[in-house]
């Protein structure tokens, strides 16, 4: 029998290191406390960590006057999520707080209000998409208690046991190496999701982050190390009913046949949104079989001990993933040109540093998530992460060799056989982006020409842009990118508000300073009830402000402020009244 030990407030330090988000540290730092023994340990071990930092004895306080960035956090509180689903909710509300307090970390305790809008009423049991509904509440209530306590980090207790599931279960639903690679140690939290209404964090969802320190750790070291410093915590039993979530039937498959030679999923147990089309539509499924699945990753890890195979084949995922990522950032660093706020300009010689299948979909998807006006983190701004899609824009934008092989099938070398010359088109790549081809002139401070290339020195080269929104004039306003934010400014101003935020577009951040707003503007709003309003300007969809009323004539009031050289719809100054109107584009690039 393997002795487990606990785990130290120096290797969790280790560990924790990995997680630090760009920019570096925060003062103030969360854990999502369930009151269970992973987010538990988790508590204990960073409030440990950061005493230990500080200096300080068991019993001492950091000082709440500290800075908002730090080498390392210097506060940690916790915030527990009742869901008030189940007959453990008070139980795990009660040791949460319990064990908060006696580490010295201060508790914020939410609970989801069920039935109030937005929020659908309590979703019972068999309720279509249950677990997602759910979890989208926790998350909503859990960034709600980050922003009343002035922090952008929180952490998570998902450890390697956890991302084994995750594999399994990504692995079952016909996921590539990426998906099986598991959560990363950091993410951006992003802007949520589309279709339900309170997962939607705008841009505050960009500048916060979400830390997995335990990732590489077994869930039998968070047991031991509860043990260890004798931390109460509630098991949840629901994590234990194989009927009630595909990952509890994973887990019970593992759990109770450690080779797993016999375990059988049903397909019924997976949540709506994880079915394909074909089988969403059936209440009844063919039983799954999770054996294939654990062979394959064991047979990713065949020099590991048995015990740890499964663990270290997901490890060696995560490590793939992250030099296919650093690949891409090298590569968009030496491809990409200066181009109109909200597109992306790449080169096509740039384009050819891809040389693997892999790198080139990370890449793809990398590029329409920056451009996409769906939200940042979506699914859907990755063009849903369909093969067929993301191979189909490989073949546009790589049409001079052959298909490349999968990562799957054993091939990286992307030595491939010339094909025929591709005539280049404009073509719409998913997630509501257009790809255009442009030829690039370096001589003339890399000038951009909407036509192929005529003279042996040009440089061919794809822009990634926001697809053109409708302009008819019987569409709603909505549908042509029109947004009265009217309402938004004048309760803000009656609230006593110095300033009111709008995201436009899921790409753009506009501020109004309403201690700044001239005096016409004002009495046009206050005494002809005019409107204000945002619309797309110019070919790129940029934001524009325009004040209209029934007996206003339509006046441009702010304009998105850029200049390139060779570039058309440039705006350089201010329109008059723009002084109480900031803009920023707000997404990102990077990987996490």
């Amino acid at each position: 029998m393997r002795l487990v030990p606990p785990i130290t407030p120096a290797e969790f330090f280790h560990h924790l290191q990995r997680c630090i988000p760009p920019g570096g540290w925060r003062s103030r730092i969360a854990v999502a406390n369930s009151g269970g023994p992973d987010s538990t340990a988790l508590l204990f071990l960073l409030s440990a960590t950061i005493r230990k930092q500080l200096g300080l004895d068991e019993n001492d306080t950091p000082s709440s006057e500290s800075p908002t960035s730090s080498r390392f956090p210097l506060h940690v509180l916790s915030i527990h999520v009742n869901h008030g689903l189940q007959a453990a909710a008070s139980a795990m509300e009660e040791t949460a707080v319990r064990m908060s307090e006696r580490l010295g970390a201060p508790s914020i305790v939410e609970a989801i209000p069920w039935g109030t809008p937005p929020f659908p009423e309590k979703p019972a049991e068999g309720v279509a998409n249950r677990e997602r509904l759910i979890r989208e509440a926790r998350y909503h209530r859990l960034f709600a208690a980050m922003d009343a306590a002035r922090t952008n980090v929180i952490a998570f207790g998902h450890h390697a046991d956890d991302q084994v599931e995750t594999a399994i279960m990504r692995m079952s639903q016909g996921s590539s190496n990426r998906g099986l690679a598991g959560m990363r140690p950091v993410r951006r939290w992003g802007m949520g999701h589309k279709d339900i209404e309170y997962s939607q964090f705008g841009a505050e969802g960009m500048r916060s982050w979400v830390v997995r320190p335990f990732l590489q750790i077994p869930k039998g070291r968070l047991l031991a190390t509860c043990e260890a410093n004798n931390l109460d915590y509630v098991n949840d039993p629901t994590n234990f009913q194989p009927g009630i979530t595909i990952r509890n039937s994973v887990r019970h498959a593992l759990s109770t046949d450690v080779s797993a030679e016999n375990a059988n999923v049903s397909l019924r147990d997976l949540p709506s949104e994880q079915l394909s089309t074909s089988q969403s539509g059936s209440s009844q499924a063919e039983p799954m079989d999770v054996a294939p699945c654990v062979a394959r990753l064991r047979a990713m890890a065949p020099d590991s001990p048995r015990h740890e195979q499964l663990r270290d084949a997901v490890r060696r995922l995560a490590i793939r993933l992250e030099e296919v990522e650093t690949q891409v950032t090298n590569i968009l660093a030496q491809a990409r040109l200066p181009s109109a706020p909200s597109t992306l300009l790449l080169t096509v010689p740039g384009l050819a540093l891809a040389t693997t299948l892999e790198v080139r979909t990370s890449l793809i998807r990398r590029c329409l998530r920056y451009v996409s006006y769906g939200p940042w983190g979506s699914t859907w701004a990755e063009a849903s992460g369909d093969r067929d899609t993301l191979q189909r824009i490989a073949e546009q934008l790589w049409p001079a060799t052959s298909p490349l092989p999968s990562p799957e099938s054993g091939s990286e070398s992307g030595e491939n056989a010339p094909a025929p010359k591709h005539e280049r088109r404009q073509f719409t790549a998913g997630s509501g982006v257009t790809a255009i081809p442009v030829t690039i002139l370096p001589w003339k401070k890399d000038t951009v020409r909407f036509r192929p290339v005529e003279k042996e020195k040009e440089i061919e080269g794809w822009i990634f842009a926001r697809e053109a929104h409708y302009q008819r004039q019987g569409d709603e306003p909505q549908s042509r990118g029109i947004v009265d934010v009217t309402e938004e400014i004048v309760q803000a101003g009656r609230s006593g508000k110095t300033t009111c935020s709008v995201l436009y577009d899921n790409r753009f951040k506009l501020t109004f300073a309403l201690q700044k707003v001239a005096k016409p503007v004002e009495e046009e709003i206050v005494m002809r009830r005019a409107r204000i309003l945002i619309e797309p300007d110019t070919k790129w969809a940029l934001p524009m402000v325009t004040l209209v009323g029934k007996r206003t004539t339509q006046r441009c009031i702010g304009k998105y402020l850029w200049h390139l050289d060779g570039w058309q719809g440039t705006c350089k100054r201010p329109v008059r009244f723009q002084s109480w109107i900031t803009m920023n584009f707000v997404r990102s690039l990077d990987a996490i």
